[in-house]
C-alpha cells in the first residue's frame, strides 16, 4: 500500500477540528503519520489533538509560540515546513498538505492515490472543494489542472524535483507551475468531494479589501492584464456581486501603478502568461 504523510498547519480551528480528525481516523487507507503544527493557538485546538494524539499514536502534535497574529501565505508555508521537519518515515512516498475545516469521505486519501499510479506524471492532485454559499454546498470554481489548496498530495518524485513549497503569498500556485515547468501534471478530481466549511480568504473581513488584495497579488503573480481583466468579468456575478470584480481589477491596477514586487521569478511569470494565453483563447474558442 502507499505510503503517505500529512502535515497541517493549525491556528484556532476548534470549530471544525473534529470534522477533519474524524475523516481521517476512519479513512480506508490510513497515513504512517499526521503531523499537526499548532500555530500558537490560543482556543482548544491543542487539547482535542492531543484527545485524538492519544489514541492514535501516528498523529503528532508540534507546538509553536504564539506569534500574536494570523499569517497568510508566507506564513503557512513556514509553519508547514516546521511539520515537513518531524517527518519520521523515510521511505513515504506522498506527503499530503491539509487543512483542518474540512470533510471528505472515508475513501478519499485511497481514491486518490489510485490516480496517481493510473497516470505515473500526475505530481500533484486534490480533491474539488464544496463551499457552503446561502446554507447550500456549491462546486469551487477552479481550472482542472489547479490543486485545491487545502488538500493537496504531493508526489514525492515530483516534490523533490521541482523544490517544494515556495514561502510566498500564492504558494498554491507557485507550487503547481513548478511542477509543469519541469513536465508533471497536476490536477484537481470533482468526483472526489472535500466540504470547506471554511471558504479560503474568509478570515479576513470587508467586502472591497479581500478582492483588491487578490487583485493586487494577481500582478505580482505576473498576469497580464487582459487576463486579469476577462477573470474578472467571467466572474462578476461571483460573491460579492460586481463589486468584488471590480474590486480586483482596481486591485491589479494599483499594483501596476506602484510597480510592486513581483513574487514569482522572469521563468514562472512568462509560463504563467503562456497558460492564460491558452485558456483565453479556448474561452474565446479561438483555438482547438
Amino acid at each position: 500500500m502507499p505510503k503517505y504523510v500529512i502535515i497541517s498547519p493549525v491556528r484556532n480551528e476548534e470549530e471544525y477540528l473534529r470534522l477533519t480528525l474524524d475523516s481521517v481516523v476512519n479513512q480506508t487507507l490510513l497515513p504512517t503519520e499526521w503531523i499537526m503544527v499548532n500555530d500558537g493557538s490560543t482556543d482548544r485546538t491543542e487539547d482535542i489533538i492531543k484527545e485524538y494524539a492519544s489514541k492514535y499514536n501516528w498523529i503528532k502534535l508540534v507546538n509553536l509560540t504564539d506569534r500574536g497574529f494570523y499569517f497568510p501565505g508566507t506564513g503557512v508555508v513556514n509553519v508547514f515546513y516546521k511539520g515537513f521537519e518531524k517527518i519520521e518515515t523515510t521511505n513515504w512516498e506522498y506527503v499530503v498538505k491539509l487543512d483542518v475545516d474540512l470533510e471528505f469521505a472515508p475513501d478519499y486519501f485511497e481514491k486518490l492515490l489510485k490516480e496517481f499510479e493510473v497516470n505515473p506524471k500526475l505530481g500533484i492532485a486534490s480533491g474539488c472543494c464544496l463551499l457552503p454559499i446561502k446554507g447550500k454546498w456549491v462546486i469551487e470554481n477552479v481550472l482542472e489542472d489547479h490543486p485545491v489548496g487545502p488538500s493537496k498530495v504531493y508526489k514525492r518524485e515530483s516534490w523533490d524535483q521541482f523544490g517544494g513549497l515556495i514561502p510566498v503569498p500564492g504558494w498554491d500556485l507557485a507550487d503547481l507551475l513548478s511542477a509543469q515547468m519541469h513536465g508533471w501534471q497536476t490536477r484537481c478530481f470533482n468526483d472526489l468531494l472535500i466540504k470547506h466549511y471554511r471558504i479560503t480568504g474568509s478570515r479576513r473581513k470587508g467586502i472591497w479589501a479581500p478582492k483588491h488584495l487578490q487583485g493586487r497579488f494577481e500582478y505580482r503573480h505576473g498576469y497580464s492584464f487582459g487576463y486579469a481583466f476577462f477573470k474578472a468579468i467571467f466572474r462578476i456575478f461571483d460573491k460579492p456581486y460586481i463589486i468584488g470584480s471590480i474590486a480586483k481589477v482596481c486591485g491589479y491596477t494599483y499594483a501596476w501603478i506602484k510597480k510592486e514586487e513581483f513574487l514569482f521569478k522572469e521563468d514562472m511569470r512568462k509560463f504563467l502568461r503562456a497558460k492564460h494565453k491558452k485558456i483565453l483563447l479556448k474561452k474565446f474558442k479561438l483555438a482547438k
